[in-house]
């Protein structure tokens, strides 16, 4: 196994800056998930730490070795491509070896090892196959092997969007087999999954987030999900989500605490709909603070009942409705007096302003039918699942809403 240490890392192409200070450490044996969107720096990122390119300034340490200055074929790093790369004209232990003999002379031990790997990677009885004999999950456990194989018994196993050709459902299934390979303790690798896939992230102990070349975020998924440091990370890993910003007007402590962890408030807004809203947050604010609410759009629960004057409720008219396969996803429209309303204010019921809800539903063969354009209906979300942070401007939150 292998640890790496980045310290000050930065990196510059033909003037741009690319990467930007960049401090991270990735543990032995540890699988992680670099994840942000194109054009983040993930490529250069992983370029930089097989030996592919030069930073311009900055460190990096495998097991606490320099090694910012050697070559790729000093560094202990195999990678898998998005494209596989596999020799055509070559089968399946040949493609696997084919590294692996370069460096080493015994060429008899080098097809011990990559037989034992196509073992691991369930391709037993294949050896002998060719690549377009092989179906799209066997050619990528091939490339899969080959890079273990290169690794000899130990190193850095670098994945770089490897799912990103498959189908949904071999996806799903070579998802699972690609994480036991690379964390058998037979092989003792520490691996970089490269992705800009919010699911496939998850599969990682942490996720580095990326984004415009520096790091947003290093967490657990469960901390990236729940306690993202910023809204471009919580923007990242949801599908939509929605937005309120307003004025704090009571906190208390929240009844849902446990004696075990930080201590929860329930921190109530008034917003700029004049909607009641509530979170139960870890955050610290007081009364008068402006905050944005973020939920995101799984969140959401719905129901027919007007129930507009209870907290965390909102009513408003369907404008959408679009049958997703699992989900009903829903866009609602919902009217409301702005604070500064007065009854001589120039706007009648019909030309309130609105506020667009973005909801998904799961889907039955009677929510199809009974979530219809133009029906009224409520929605509601648990304070829980709100994420908090201080006012964002809407310049800002527009911006980055639109990056993914």
């Amino acid at each position: 196994m292998t640890e790496i240490r980045i310290e000050n890392l930065s990196f510059q192409r033909d003037g741009v800056e690319i990467l930007d200070n960049i401090n991270l450490t990735i543990k032995d044996g540890e699988y992680i998930t670099l994840v942000g969107p194109t054009g983040a720096g993930k490529t250069s990122l992983i370029g930089l730490i097989t030996g592919l390119y030069k930073p311009s300034s900055g460190k990096i340490f495998f097991d606490g070795i320099d090694v910012t200055n050697k070559p790729p074929e000093d560094r202990v790093c195999g990678v898998m491509f998005e494209s596989y790369a596999l020799f055509p004209h070559l089968n399946v232990l040949d493609n696997v070896s084919y590294a692996r003999h370069m460096k080493e002379s015994d060429h008899q031990e080098t097809y011990h090892i990559s037989r034992e790997v196509i073992d691991l990677v369930r391709l037993t009885d294949r050896d002998a196959a060719l690549p377009h004999e092989c179906s799209g999950g066997m050619q990528q456990r091939v490339a899969l092997a080959r890079a273990i194989v290169a690794l000899e018994k130990s190193g850095i196993l670098i994945l770089d969007e490897p799912f990103k050709a498959l189908d949904a459902g071999l996806r799903m299934n070579l998802r699972r087999e690609v994480k036991r390979i690379a964390t058998s303790p037979l092989l003792n690798m520490t691996t970089i999954h490269v992705t800009n896939n919010m699911k496939e992230a998850m599969m990682g102990e942490r996720i580095i987030v990326l984004h415009q070349g520096k790091i947003r975020q290093i967490g657990t998924p469960d901390e990236i999900m729940y306690d993202p440091t910023d809204l471009f990370v919580a923007n990242f890993f949801s599908t939509e989500i929605n937005h309120f910003s307003g004025k704090v007007i009571s906190v208390e402590p929240s009844e849902t605490s446990s004696p075990d962890e930080a201590p929860l408030l329930k921190v109530v807004i008034s917003t700029e709909e004049n909607y009641i809203l509530y979170a139960i947050t870890k955050k610290i604010f007081k009364e008068g603070d402006e905050v944005t609410f973020i939920v995101r759009s799984q969140y959401f629960k719905a129901r027919h009942k007007r129930r507009e004057t209870k907290t965390n409720n909102i009513y408003g008219k369907i404008k959408r409705a679009k049958f997703m396969g699992a989900w009903l996803r829903i866009e609602l429209e919902a009217k409301f007096k702005p604070k500064n309303w007065t009854t001589e204010t120039p706007h009648t019921k019909h030309t309130l302003p609105k506020k667009t809800i973005k909801i998904e539903v799961p889907t039955t063969r009677t929510a199809i039918h009974n979530f219809m354009v133009g029906e009224g209906i409520t929605v509601y979300y648990p304070g829980e699942f709100v994420i908090v942070f201080p006012r964002i401007p809407k310049e800002e939150l527009n911006q980055i809403l639109r990056v993914k």
